[in-house]
């Protein structure tokens, strides 16, 4: 796979994919595949529910309480303003009951619940239950429920959503996760449940142990948990989450990965969790798709094609680690670059490795590599004053047919080159961003790559780095397999959209890990790549 030209040299190689860490696998997709953007912040969680230890008032201001008009039923987390996440068997009077409960309440911002009321306590009438279909009573296959709640919950410091991640491609890393932290109002060694919300580690265990105790096997959309000191979930628990802390890229963020739904009847050892990442598509088709009145404000891109079904409000369905704005530069057989689409007609690259007297193609995305599936190149546009992987390393590639956007194929997100305003916004906030993806191609082809002062780069060599150019480097822990043209990205916030935006063009490098690379300042160029793709 090719690499970088370095300076006037050019290197090619192919490289073994190795190993992600799990928090870089988390961090390198940011925060647009979160349900709410204001979720998982609260007080430091302090020690780590039978055999559990109370938790601190501000440390879950997601859990709620949920209540009938004569009793305690359940908890639950808040995930958005209006939603709360429970387990569906809560929903029911009793756990081989048809009959839905009617008038629930939800209380948050508890943390005694036999407190009387106080002014952080509020309660919020249900005025629709959602249960997943498929939910089996016998086995409690697919347990899992979200509650629409009757008004919105304006956020405060004891009242905040948990996380949930709405990304499927993240389940295989959800799965690797050991320890997690539960919280509720149960029933506790005592055999009384609690007043005070308790909390408590417990760690992931193979499913065999469950099944051992339990004499049920679990699914694959089930997480067999617990601990060797008798630290369990149990009954009143029900509902509530076990979640971790990881990072979006820029905070550590507390993540719910499963919900309480049953256990031995005796507590004490280990329980049985619905896993949140498997059941994604419900959340976010409930959730998202229940309020169609959220307006998104304007942003004026170069072509807004590159947000999900931006007009329905809606996320593609892609496929995992698909990246669908990827291209691949072709002279003949031999991949001599990587690129990125940015309209229906223009590829950008750089300039360095590209022939303009050459027959060129591209192909995009996780397509066949047939000759139907290529793009012809019609017109090679290198920056005017390019000249040498130093300067100006930027060009546009102009195909010879307009491309078709499905989910598949669609371009990256660019600002409008006629409006200053938002390519000053988008520039801030690339220069603000210290970590950033780098995407190449192949197994494991992304990973998050830290921003480097130029005045650090490339010292040793006397290699100047300009202001239209970002250093930066690969972790010790990732052999990259990017190449010349691969683009450095940052997901681009905007509604539910699952969207990038391109801050860099791979430039130039070394062949090691821990290397320090150097990118195209794509931002700079923005007027000048209007000036072509606008005519």
């Amino acid at each position: 796979m090719l690499r970088f030209a370095f300076l006037s040299e050019i290197k090619m190689t192919t490289v073994a994919a190795c190993y992600i860490l799990f928090g870089l696998l988390f961090i390198k997709h940011g925060s647009p595949w979160l349900l709410d953007e204001d979720c998982g912040i609260a007080v430091n969680v302090g020690p780590k529910v039978m055999n559990g230890v109370s938790a601190g008032y501000l440390e879950n201001p997601w859990m709620a309480l949920i209540k009938s008009p004569t009793e305690f039923i359940c908890a639950g987390t808040l995930i958005t303003s209006q939603f709360v996440l429970t387990a569906a068997h809560c929903v029911f009077k009793g756990r081989n009951s048809t009959e839905n409960y009617t008038q629930l309440t939800v209380s948050l911002g508890v943390y005694n619940r036999t407190a009387d009321k106080d002014n952080y306590h509020e309660d919020f009438n249900v005025v629709t239950s959602y249960i997943r279909d498929g939910f089996e009573q016998l086995s409690d296959a697919n347990d899992i429920a979200l509650l629409r709640l009757q008004r919105r919950v304006v956020y405060k410091h004891q009242i905040r959503p948990i996380c949930i991640h709405l990304d499927s491609r993240l389940k295989p890393t959800s799965d690797a996760i050991k320890k997690f932290t539960i919280v509720g109002w149960g029933k506790t060694e005592t055999r009384n449940s609690s007043d005070i919300l308790r909390t408590a580690d417990v760690y992931r265990l193979n499913k065999n142990l469950c099944y051992d105790l339990l004499w049920l096997n679990l699914t694959d959309s089930q997480i067999c948990a617990g601990t060797t000191n008798l630290v369990d979930t149990c009954k009143g628990d029900s509902g509530g989450p076990l979640y971790s802390k990881v990072s979006d890229g820029v905070t550590w963020r507390q993540t719910q990965f499963g919900i309480v739904s049953f256990g031995a009847e005796e507590c004490g050892g280990m329980g049985v969790y619905t896993d949140v990442m498997s059941h994604v598509d419900f959340i976010e088709r409930v959730v998202l798709e229940s309020d169609i009145t959220v307006l998104l404000p304007k942003i004026d891109l170069l072509d807004e094609g590159c947000l999900d079904n931006a007009k329905l409000g809606r996320r593609a369905k892609t496929p995992p680690e698909t990246f669908p704005w990827l291209a691949q530069v072709f002279m003949e057989s031999f991949v001599l670059s990587y690129g990125a689409l940015i309209s229906d007609r223009f590829v950008l690259t750089t300039a360095e490795l590209i022939p303009e007297e050459i027959p060129l193609k591209v192909l995009f995305g996780e397509i066949s590599e047939s000759i139907m599936d290529f793009y012809k190149v019609s017109s090679v546009h290198k920056h005017p004053e390019f000249t040498s992987l130093t300067r100006n390393d930027i060009a546009l590639l102009e195909l010879e047919k307009k491309v078709q956007y499905s989910d598949l194929i669609r371009p990256i997100c660019l600002p409008s080159p006629t409006n200053k305003k938002e390519q000053e916004k988008f520039q801030k906030k690339a220069n603000r961003a210290q970590e950033l993806t780098a995407v190449g191609w192949g197994i494991r082809r992304s990973s998050m790559v830290q921003r480097v002062r130029s005045s650090e780069c490339y010292q040793e060599n006397l290699q100047d780095i300009g202001d239209k150019q970002i250093c930066m480097e690969h972790p010790k822990s990732i052999t990259s397999n990017v190449g010349s043209g691969s683009p450095l990205v940052k997901p681009l916030s905007h509604g539910n959209s699952r969207a990038f935006t391109l801050v860099g063009l791979a430039s130039f490098g070394r062949m090691e890990n821990h290397s320090r690379d150097v990118y195209t300042n794509v931002l700079s160029y923005v007027d000048w790549i209007g000036t072509l793709v606008k005519k």
